[in-house]
């Protein structure tokens, strides 16, 4: 897995960053046995202007519930971490979205994601971003009110965030 990658928004000219360190924390949740369940979390970080700067992810906790083909989180912990990292960013650090793991090799959302990710969207201004973890291939996916459209990704080595190249289209994307 690459040290961190990019990609740019299909709904807006901003562009989306994962840190390395949140893919290698996701990685681990790869469903390669027919024991392993599902996990999924919280993906956190900082939005900057249209772009979003994924540097955090929460990680199941005992409580959630897991089986091979589903994940729902029922513990509150996820919503404390994502609390106690605004608060020690000096309010800064932001609910980006949510991921989670399925147990096939191209990983793509089911309808129950979908479905799920449009509620999430629903009463939100700001685009989210989506990620399932599969065995050999993620999917990536950035919603924003009723729209999810998929995400190509590539490495960001040495690849600074860029400036939005056309404020025209800027108005499509709601950020703070």
């Amino acid at each position: 897995m690459p040290t961190a990658m990019i990609g740019q928004n299909p709904l807006c000219d901003g562009q989306v960053l994962i840190e390395g360190e949140v893919l290698r924390a996701l990685g681990t949740y790869r469903q390669h046995k027919s024991s392993d369940a599902e996990a999924g979390g919280l993906l956190l970080g900082f939005r900057r202007g249209p772009h979003l700067h994924v540097t955090a992810c929460t990680q199941p906790f005992p409580a959630d519930k897991r089986t091979r083909t589903s994940f729902k989180r029922t513990c509150a912990g996820h919503a404390e971490i994502a609390y106690m990292r605004w608060r020690t960013s000096q309010e800064r650090m932001d609910y980006l979205g949510e991921w989670h793991s399925h147990p096939e090799a191209k990983a793509s959302p089911s309808g129950i994601d979908l479905r799920e990710w449009r509620k999430l969207l629903r009463d939100r201004r700001d685009a989210l971003f989506f990620l399932i973890v599969g065995i050999d291939k993620h999917w990536f996916g950035i919603g924003m009110q009723s729209r999810i459209e998929p995400m190509s990704m590539r490495s960001a080595d040495n690849e600074p965030l860029q400036a939005a190249p056309s404020a025209a289209r800027d108005e499509n994307c709601s950020h703070r």
